[in-house]
This record gives structure tokens, C-alpha cells and sequence, in this order.
């Protein structure tokens, strides 16, 4: 009676030491894949704004391409950006090439007559190849652009698929919008790899799985590679490819897409747990997080070589935060972790530490060409906020912090520093090059007034630049963003509303 008790004892401690580990990991998983699509919804929401207002023109494709450029360069979990018209046009571009660190753009136009570009640039934002020969696609055709003009403006997500262009598995955000021009579709491709990269660095033990699965029962992305083959050209389903022990939960589910839950089962004899959380990705669309393994994987000393799942776990996050940083507070979202870190929240574009980051990085290892650095601030910005308040002041730096982005280039990096002041980093072939693209992001500021509840907030900007000279030793990312305030400071002195070479206003002149 004592050894039955015994045993019983220990089994429980086992299905609770099993159940508590394996939630845990869905847990951690679920809110972290969850952040990761959220930031496709976010950009379309953003694009689909700017071009509502008029910041993004829905007729102008290069204007389009730069700014797709810029936001594949500043956010990783974009494989794409893209523009669909009800006449066919298209405006379309992607990562490409060794490590996804090339582009690849497509342009469709119809008048006078059909034509299509399709364009390849290397790292650096280099034009490496051309063609205009002549190609059947039309946006018309695609899932995406069906689905998102008949949701009336919401935003929508595609089933799984293979993307055409690439041949890699991934999802389209997209939403329609009407325009003077007529309706268009803007969408963002997100590639399902980076969801696989991360489940393996939470991978529970080597029976065991993590998986992502949707309400279909597609196999999305998994821990490790499963054992069934899938079908060239399409997302297979869970029951084409699962395991004995994933295959035996389908069978005993009998649906498409798994309950969520704890689920205790045997295969073989042996004892399975499994966790499934649920993940919304948009209202109305709900994917399933799943992870399981054999109740034996649990065990402590019981049977002599085997490890606890407690120490595998440990081992599981430790690896995750060296394969995919945002794990390292596991607890809390993707989204809210990289907005807090790296973004600023008002703009959108990188905050301050994740801006110094990067521009140290490029003080590390300066590429060919010139390097240029540029503090901004709003001239008369400092009245917006005290004679509307600091809603308006907010709407302001929201849209100027827009029409910023949209003028950069392939390879210019923006970001906020506070309050009204941003800065730019840029790499070009000559100093000259780099000021007229800082005169650009000027231009657009000036553009035209910013409205804001009916009222029209007529802005510019001042700049400083400075260039980092090779020949004059290593200078810290403070020494260098402090050179470039200062001919900010000092430029204004003088005049408002141009860019301020370092060096173009010296201590004697400040009093002329």
C-alpha cells in the first residue's frame, strides 16, 4: 500500500513538474510570436495612414520604393512591402540575396501601356541588375488583395503560403484603401522562417516539440524538422507531416486545428503532455502555439542518465536569448519589449540607445565612401506646444517623424534623441552626396504645414553635420553626436531652416 502510495505520489509530481514547464514554454512562446506578427499589422497601419494623408503618395512608386527601403533597413520581421492598384499597377519590394541583406523590387505600370521593372541591389543599396522583361503578374489575382477589398478597410491576414517571388513560406498583412486614383491595396510579407529560427531556441528536449500551427491545421513553424515530407509549393498540414506523437493528439482530437489546453495522452505505451495556447492574430484569426513531449523527459534522478525538464527548460531560454534577444524578459510581450528598447514610442523610429547602437556599429567598422552624421530640431516647435498644447505638439512630431522616414534613402539610419531633435546617419560616395540627402529630409519636413485638429503648423528644420574623418583617430558616438549639435547650435545662430557643416561657423563669426 506504501509503494502504491508511493508511486502515485511521484506520478502526480511528474504531470505537475510536466504541465507547469510545458506552460511555461507556451507561455513564453505564444506572447513572443504574437509581438512578432503584430509589427506587419503595425506597418500597414502606418503606410495606409501616410497615404490617407497625403504623406505617401499612392501615384508616385519611386517615392513608394524609398520608403519601403527604409522600412525593411529598421524593421527585421518585414520580408516585404507592397502597393496593389484596381488597374494592376503594383509597386513591390523585398529582402534578397545571401542572408536576406539584398533587395528585390518589382514595378508594375499601365499607362500607356503595360511595362514591368524588376530591379536587384546588393547590401549596400547598389543597383546590381535590371530587367524589363515582360511578366503575367497581377496583384489583382493574389489572396491578399481579394481578401483585403472585401474587409472594407480592415486590416487582414492571408492564410499561410509560398510566396511566388521568393519561394519562401509566409503570411501578407494587407488593407485597402480608397484614393482620388482609385482603390488600392497596401500590404507587408512576413516570412515564417524567423518563427521556426526562434521556436528552436526554446527547444525542450530532443523528443519533444514546439510548434506553431493556425485554425486550419497548417504546420507553420516548428522546433525542429518534422519527420513527414512536405509538399513543394505549399504549407503542408500538421497530419502530413507529424510525428507518431503529434499524429496520435491529431487522431484523438479528430479536427484540423488542436483545443487548447493540457492534454494527456499515451503512444506506444509511453505518456505524452501537451500544452496549446492560443495566439490572436487579428480578431476573427487565431493561431495555435504547441509544445509536447513524453512524461519520461520530466523526470528527476528516477531513472539515472536522464535530466530534470526544469534544467532542459533553463537551458531552453538561455539559448533563446542568444538566438532571439527579445526572450530575455520572457514574461512580457515582443511588441511592448522592442518598443520600450529600441523604439520610440511617439515616432515610431529607433530611440535614442537604439540609434547610438547602431551608429556605434558604424563607427566600428566605417564603410567606403563618406560617413555623415546629422543632429535636427524643429524650428518652431517650441510655440506649436505652448500655444495648442502637447497633443498637437505629439501630432506634430508623429508626422514630421513620417515625412522624415519617407525621404530616406536604402541605408539611412533615423532616429528620434528627444524631444523635437532627431538625427541621421548616412553612408555615401562623397561628403556632397550625403549633404543633398540631408537637405532632402529638410525639404520634406518644409514641405507643407502639418494640420492638426484644422489647424495648419507651417515647420521647418535646422541641421548639423558632421563627417567622421578616418585620419583623425577613434572618436565615441558622444564625442561624435556632440560635434554635430554643436554646428546645429552654432548654425542657428546664424540662420534657420539649412543644413550647418561642421566647420562653416567657427567661434569668431557667431558675433558678425
Amino acid at each position: 500500500m506504501a509503494l502504491w502510495s508511493e508511486r502515485q505520489g511521484s506520478e502526480q509530481t511528474v504531470k505537475s513538474q510536466a504541465q507547469g514547464s510545458l506552460e511555461q514554454l507556451a507561455r513564453v512562446a505564444s506572447e513572443n510570436v504574437a509581438g512578432y506578427l503584430q509589427f506587419a499589422s503595425q506597418i500597414v497601419q502606418i503606410n495606409r495612414a501616410n497615404m490617407a494623408s497625403g504623406l505617401l503618395n499612392a501615384d508616385d512608386a519611386a517615392g513608394q520604393l524609398l520608403n519601403f527601403q527604409a522600412l525593411l533597413t529598421s524593421v527585421p520581421q518585414l520580408n516585404g512591402v507592397l502597393v496593389g492598384h484596381s488597374d494592376g499597377r503594383f509597386v513591390f519590394l523585398r529582402r534578397d540575396g545571401p542572408d536576406s541583406l539584398g533587395q528585390f523590387s518589382r514595378v508594375i505600370e499601365v499607362r500607356p501601356q503595360r511595362r514591368v521593372l524588376t530591379s536587384t541591389y546588393d547590401a549596400r543599396g547598389v543597383l546590381t541588375g535590371q530587367s524589363t522583361q515582360p511578366d503575367p503578374y497581377d496583384p489583382r489575382e493574389r489572396p491578399w488583395y481579394r481578401q483585403a477589398r472585401a474587409a472594407a478597410g480592415r486590416v487582414v491576414w492571408t492564410d499561410p503560403y509560398v510566396f511566388a517571388s521568393s519561394g519562401q513560406p509566409g503570411v501578407t498583412v494587407a488593407s485597402a484603401l480608397s484614393t482620388p486614383g482609385g482603390e488600392v491595396v497596401i500590404g507587408a510579407d512576413v516570412q515564417l522562417r524567423q518563427l521556426a529560427e526562434f521556436l528552436q531556441g526554446v527547444q525542450i528536449s530532443p523528443n519533444g516539440r514546439a510548434f506553431v500551427t493556425d485554425e486550419r491545421g497548417h504546420a507553420i513553424a516548428t522546433s525542429r524538422a518534422w519527420p513527414g515530407e512536405a509538399s513543394a509549393g505549399s504549407i503542408p498540414l500538421l497530419r502530413d507531416v507529424a510525428d507518431p506523437a503529434l499524429r496520435a493528439l491529431l487522431d484523438r482530437e479528430a479536427r484540423p486545428a488542436l483545443a487548447p489546453g493540457t492534454h494527456w495522452y499515451d503512444v506506444s505505451g509511453q505518456q505524452f503532455a501537451a500544452v496549446i495556447r492560443p495566439v490572436e492574430v487579428q480578431p476573427g484569426v487565431t493561431w495555435m502555439i504547441g509544445v509536447y513531449a513524453p512524461t519520461t523527459d520530466f523526470t528527476s534522478g528516477l531513472s539515472g542518465n536522464r535530466r530534470p525538464l526544469v534544467f532542459v527548460l533553463l537551458v531552453s531560454l538561455v539559448g533563446s536569448l542568444l538566438a532571439w534577444p527579445v526572450v530575455l524578459r520572457a514574461t512580457r510581450p515582443l511588441v511592448e519589449l522592442q518598443r520600450q528598447a529600441t523604439t520610440d514610442y511617439l515616432t515610431g523610429l529607433p530611440n535614442r540607445a537604439s540609434f547610438v547602437a547602431q551608429l556605434e556599429e558604424s563607427l566600428r567598422e566605417p564603410g567606403q565612401g563618406a560617413l555623415g552624421l546629422a543632429v535636427f530640431d524643429l524650428d518652431g516647435f517650441k510655440a506649436v506646444n505652448d500655444t495648442f498644447g502637447h497633443h498637437a505638439g505629439d501630432e506634430v512630431l508623429h508626422a514630421v517623424g513620417a515625412r522624415m522616414l519617407a525621404a530616406l534613402r536604402a541605408g539611412d539610419t533615423l532616429g528620434r534623441m528627444g524631444g523635437d531633435e532627431f538625427a541621421l546617419l548616412v553612408q555615401a560616395t562623397s561628403r556632397e552626396e550625403v549633404r543633398l540627402r540631408v537637405e532632402g529630409v529638410l525639404e520634406a519636413v518644409a514641405r507643407r504645414p502639418v494640420v492638426v485638429d484644422g489647424v495648419a503648423h507651417a515647420l521647418a528644420s535646422t541641421a548639423g553635420l558632421a563627417f567622421l574623418d578616418l585620419h583623425e583617430g577613434a572618436l565615441s558616438s558622444d564625442q561624435w553626436l556632440a560635434r554635430a549639435d554643436t554646428a546645429l547650435i552654432r548654425g542657428k545662430r546664424r540662420g534657420k531652416g539649412r543644413v550647418w557643416v561642421e566647420g562653416e561657423v567657427t567661434m569668431p563669426t557667431l558675433f558678425r
